[in-house]
């Protein structure tokens, strides 16, 4: 069977060695942020930037919507026994020409790049990248068979998927590598600046434990077009306050405490409002923490809010909530992303459940919910059942960002034991 086509597919050059500059790419590409866009803009978002801008997406063949043609054709037969002539020359004699068109994604690229195997016959065929269709040609005699047509079809089709196989592997090690890599690059980079004094580092709001109070250990719990980046201030990058990340978690294991406290006594806290559960928080959070002067770190704002600022900011802003359905849960989380804020603000959503059986619906209405708000910017992993973190920007400005660690109690109680004094 001859194909009538002689590109060779998967021969022109090493996908190893273009992995090998990808990465070196991707790290180089660190470096060539502009100064105040790279220090403005938070770790995650650059690692997803990069790492999608470095993205190469793997071939599929979308074999289904295979289409064919057939024509008639001279087929060249010159050498063959069974077409012997006196004539020295080539010789043709009548045959059929199948083309076979195959759509494909994935980057064009990779269609001349060597994967890490062998074979001892090489695939050939067009790509057109217009229509990202593969194209095959076979021709033979016109006394050939349709199964020899078929068997070398099949053939070819089944090299090139053991080829897009290999090639798949070496991609999805290469992606699975990348963040870390990219990760590596910036945290460099922010290293050498701090070397430099051009960046300070990040303030912190000075937060102190009270001598002698008791920690809290959390229970283990078993659980591709690149956004653009956000433009940088015109002024130019200036560090900002914030409270750190060690911070933030003391802060949410006390949330997390005195929540567990209102689920397992909730007929105690069932005829509190918003605002008196808030206050319980409230002093739950300023029993364990001392500000810079007032011995108030956590102050109270309107009925819900609880927050940590400075210089007219809110560095940690909480939000206390009655669960009232997705509605009332999106006007909160609004509500939390009006705030004005520093560049890297932390915020806690509490919600607290009085009034639905159905807790586990609750739970599955916040996680499908919050990441299809406007603002949402990634999911970040927790492993505690009945919490969730997200990054969303800002609603006062794009390039800053507000981590919103959402907690879920449940103080409902069956009318029956709700009768009963405890």
């Amino acid at each position: 069977m001859r194909q009538t086509n002689r590109n060779y597919l998967f021969h022109d050059g090493d996908l190893s060695s273009t992995l090998d500059d990808a990465r070196a790419a991707a790290t180089e590409a660190v470096s060539l942020l502009p100064r105040d866009q790279f220090l403005s803009t938070s770790i995650d978002t650059l690692v997803e930037h990069l790492t999608a801008q470095h993205h190469i997406e793997p071939l599929q063949l979308l074999e289904e919507h295979t289409t064919m043609d057939q024509q008639e054709a001279r087929v060249e037969v010159t050498g063959r026994f069974d077409y012997a002539t006196r004539d020295s020359g080539r010789t043709f004699a009548a045959g059929h020409e199948l083309t076979f068109y195959i759509p494909y994604t994935g980057d064009v690229r990779l269609w001349h790049l060597k994967a890490n195997m062998f074979f001892s016959v090489v695939s050939v065929g067009s790509i057109d990248p217009r229509s990202s269709s593969l194209i095959i040609q076979l021709a033979n005699t016109s006394n050939t068979d349709a199964a020899r047509y078929k068997q070398a079809f099949d053939s070819e089709i089944t090299r090139i998927r053991q080829i897009i196989q290999a090639q798949g592997g070496m991609l999805s090690a290469y992606h699975n590598e990348l963040p870390t890599l990219v990760r590596g690059a910036i945290d460099r980079r922010r290293a050498e600046l701090e070397k430099l004094n051009v960046l300070a580092s990040v303030f912190n709001i000075p937060m102190v434990k009270k001598s002698g109070m008791p920690e809290f250990r959390p229970i283990e719990v078993a659980r591709r077009i690149a956004r653009p980046l956000p433009r940088p201030a015109a002024t130019g990058f200036k560090p900002e306050p914030a409270i750190n990340t060690e911070m933030f978690e003391d802060v949410l294991s006390i949330i997390r405490h005195a929540g567990a406290s209102f689920e397992g006594a909730p007929q105690t806290y069932k005829s509190l409002g918003e605002e008196g559960l808030r206050d319980n928080v409230l002093s739950h959070l300023n029993a364990l923490f001392e500000g810079r002067a007032t011995g108030e770190t956590f102050r109270k704002y309107g009925k819900t809010d609880i927050r940590i600022e400075e210089e007219s900011r809110a560095a940690f802003v909480g939000e206390c909530k009655l669960w009232g359905g997705e509605k009332i849960l999106l006007e909160a989380l609004n509500q939390l992303l009006d705030y004005v804020t520093w560049r890297d603000c932390k915020s806690a959503l509490v919600i607290f459940n009085k009034d639905v059986a159905g807790f586990s619906e609750i739970q599955g209405t916040v996680a499908r919910a919050l990441p299809t708000h406007p603002n949402f910017l990634r999911a970040k992993e927790t492993s505690r059942i009945g919490e969730w973190r997200y990054v969303f920007k800002s609603a006062e400005d794009p390039v800053r960002e507000v981590t919103v660690h959402v907690f879920m109690f449940n103080l409902y109680l069956k009318p029956e034991r709700s009768a009963k004094k405890r």
